[in-house]
């Protein structure tokens, strides 16, 4: 076995090991390189164990990013929640890890972030912050409705309905999502991410990825970025208005896309990270959805410990707030020449 840089001439095989991995996910797949290198310029590192028979057998995606003073970091799959190493079995797995080690001190790196979905990696510090929610799709619509939500998830569905939204499903809607998107984070105090991200995936994944919204008559009101794998169908962006809330366009949202998911076969929704009882994790929990640990492990090289992103840390109010206080129009021209220099996110 031997383990070496990745190269386009393997993206066929490097894709087919993915699908048939039980640990492959959809941010895994070799398209997000092209898209991350293309959008933020950033360098790949990914690498993969390769046996006598020239068979891949493991992988890595990893992507060397910088911040906003100039240190480096490896990171997994920037900017998505999960993506970290894939492989047959523990030694190519060991093998793998020890590769990006080595190619961390080389390269003179902070640290090595590997995101994993339940999975650890031996000897590596692990931060168990967050999990990803999994709502079982398995049963009927109609038995999702009557057994996983809870009644005031069901009112607020129909409140939605008696309000006349309605939803579609379209790539002609990014703009609007991207509108309704940029403005959430802006309120939130979080730079966007490049509109070119978006259009980028939509084309690298253009049979798997897409748009929904939701509408009050003809205005978009919301939105959710969906991507699917396998038997997995995930959300990794959604938005949608807060001057709308009082109809409950995001249940409604939610609803119709966990129809959607349903009625095409896909037997789990990834509905995204949250922090155990937060905000997020309580609005995700109400719909049945159940936790999965998500272990973002490191390897400290010139870092002396794991980064921590704390809202409530007073160097990050800071800015928060004064980003929550900028127009639209100059967040979304600053947010996305930014946000790719923010490894912590």
């Amino acid at each position: 076995m031997k383990i070496q840089l990745f190269d386009s001439k393997y993206s066929e095989e490097w894709d087919e090991f993915v699908r048939s991995s039980p640990t492959g996910t959809c941010y895994h797949l070799s398209g997000w390189g092209y898209v991350l290198i293309e959008v933020c310029n950033f360098r790949s590192f990914s690498i993969m164990a390769v046996n006598n028979s020239n068979k891949i057998t493991g992988i890595l995606p990893l992507f060397m990013i910088r911040d906003i003073l100039g240190k480096k970091y490896f990171i997994s799959n920037p900017f998505l929640n999960y993506a970290g190493v894939c492989a047959l079995d523990w030694k190519t797995e060991d093998s793998l890890v020890k590769k990006a080690e080595e190619m961390a001190v080389e390269n003179n790196v902070e640290y090595v972030e590997l995101k994993h979905l339940s999975n650890e990696v031996n000897n590596l510090k692990t931060k168990k912050d967050c999990v990803t929610m999994f709502l079982d799709l398995r049963e009927s619509s109609d038995f999702v409705w009557k057994h996983s939500f809870k009644s005031t998830t069901r009112n607020r569905i129909r409140k939605g309905i008696k309000a006349g939204l309605t939803v579609d499903f379209g790539n002609q809607y990014l703009d609007a999502f991207y509108k309704v998107l940029s403005t959430n984070l802006r309120d939130l105090g979080t730079p966007i991410h490049p509109k070119k991200l978006f259009q980028k995936i939509l084309e690298e994944f253009n049979n798997t990825s897409g748009i929904i919204v939701v509408k009050q008559q003809d205005k978009v009101i919301g939105g959710m970025f969906y991507i699917y794998h396998k038997k997995v169908f995930s959300d990794p962006w959604v938005s949608t208005l807060r001057e709308y809330n009082n109809l409950c366009p995001s249940d409604f949202l939610y609803w119709e896309a966990i129809k959607f998911a349903g009625e095409n076969g896909f037997e789990n929704f990834d509905m995204g990270r949250s922090t155990l009882d937060s905000g997020t994790y309580l609005f995700k929990k109400k719909w049945g959805a159940e936790p999965v640990q998500l272990n973002y492990q490191y390897f400290l090289n010139k870092a002396d410990k794991i980064p921590k992103v704390n809202a409530n840390d007073n160097k990050y109010q800071l800015a928060i707030n004064m980003w929550k206080r900028m127009p639209l129009i100059i967040a979304n021209t600053i947010g996305p020449k930014l946000v790719k220099y923010l490894p912590e996110l």
